[in-house]
């Protein structure tokens, strides 16, 4: 125990740049819980955007824009070129473009029928709302058409009379949702894959210090010395450990002193970092000892850690990949981490123990990999 000690104590000092950047890190994913948050909700919450195209720049067309932004809280986007509207159109930056013909006053006006025309894409549910909505205006107007009898004065005496009319509208929301615990937890839900990638890349600290012990061979001269493996494995593990935990106890300190509503208790989710933790150190001690050189473990690090959280649905639901895909997934500890914490935002008193178990078998055969390639160093001399 005391080699141990020592082990971790030197490996402080030898990286004081390293716990920095493992509280840096942490005060950075406690900002970015705020921060995607506002975004998310920004986005999902944002008005329909549709491109307008005014070729009549009558008041009734002026009305007709009124309508949609006002009536129907729609957002729009005026523009001269339909080349420019189509090119937002396929970029999905707008649902659909409405063109407002020329003389589309001057038709109703006359007693005639106006029309407008409506392009969209595959918005289908937003155009058909959006094609109800105006038909539900032309029918008005056409009544106003009818009573004015063709009178150009009298239509527009009718229509300022039918703005100034104000109809009452009772509204009801669909469903009740609390717009501040929606950012929380969309916030919260967006960062456990910078919390993923942070880990590993945090990681590389503590790979380069191994790497650095056998070029300037302190990793011979440990390996002569009463210092068993398992003493330098665990010494450097804790080290390893201590660091990324520095990073989750902000995180979740964090969480807690803000109350940040994350859907299920935080000391849950904390039993999950830091079964995490354990495994990513671990990984990384096992690594270290099995590839040479700086360049190729970090290839292996940040390869490893960028495909484990696309596969283990850090970034999307792993159930929208092909089946293969969710087979493959199974195999990394990710998986089921993302998994349980996924579990637990549904439904907090949800059973993860299993997914508990499996990670810690991750961590036992990592550290059993090191365990062994460190002793077969140590037999070669």
């Amino acid at each position: 125990m005391k080699n141990i000690i020592l082990l971790v104590k030197s490996n402080i000092k030898r990286n004081r740049m390293g716990i920095l950047l493992s509280v840096f890190s942490g005060v950075v994913l406690s900002l970015l819980i705020y921060l995607m948050g506002q975004f998310v909700g920004s986005v999902a919450l944002s008005k329909i955007e549709i491109g307008v195209m005014d070729y009549d720049k009558s008041i009734l067309s002026t009305d007709f824009k009124s309508y949609l932004s006002e009536e129907l809280d729609y957002k729009l986007v005026e523009h001269e070129s339909y080349d420019y509207l189509s090119e937002l159109l396929i970029d999905k930056s707008i649902s659909s473009i409405i063109e407002i013909p020329d003389g589309f006053y001057d038709m109703f006006a006359s007693g005639q029928d106006g029309n407008i025309t409506i392009t969209s894409t595959d918005d289908f549910e937003n155009a058909a709302f959006l094609e109800a909505y105006m038909n539900s205006y032309l029918a008005g107007v056409k009544l106003l058409s009818i009573n004015a009898k063709g009178d150009q004065r009298a239509f527009d005496r009718l229509i300022t009379e039918y703005k100034e009319v104000e109809i009452p509208i009772s509204k009801s929301k669909a469903f009740d949702m609390d717009l501040e615990q929606f950012r929380q937890r969309e916030g919260f839900r967006n960062t456990i894959g910078f919390f993923l990638q942070i880990m590993f890349a945090l990681g590389v600290v503590l790979s380069f210090m191994i790497l650095d012990d056998r070029a300037t061979g302190v990793y011979n001269r440990i390996t002569v010395t009463p210092v068993k493996p398992v003493h330098y494995i665990a010494g450097n593990s804790i080290f390893g450990f201590i660091l990324l935990m520095i990073e989750v106890v902000i995180y979740c300190g964090y969480i807690a002193i803000k109350d940040v509503d994350i859907g299920f208790p935080v000391y849950k989710l904390f039993i999950l970092m830091l079964l995490l933790s354990l495994f990513i150190t671990c990984f990384l001690v096992s690594a270290s000892i099995l590839i040479k050189s700086k360049s190729g473990i970090t290839v292996v690090i940040m390869g490893y850690s960028t495909i484990g959280s696309i596969l283990g649905g850090a970034y999307f639901p792993i159930d929208m990949s092909p089946e293969v895909l969710q087979n493959i997934a199974r195999i990394l500890p990710q998986f089921w981490f993302m998994d349980a914490v996924t579990k637990l935002m549904n439904n907090p008193m949800t059973d993860i123990s299993s997914n508990i178990i499996i990670i810690v078998l991750f961590t036992v055969l990592a550290f059993l990999v090191g365990a062994v390639s460190f002793s077969q160093n140590n037999k070669r001399g």
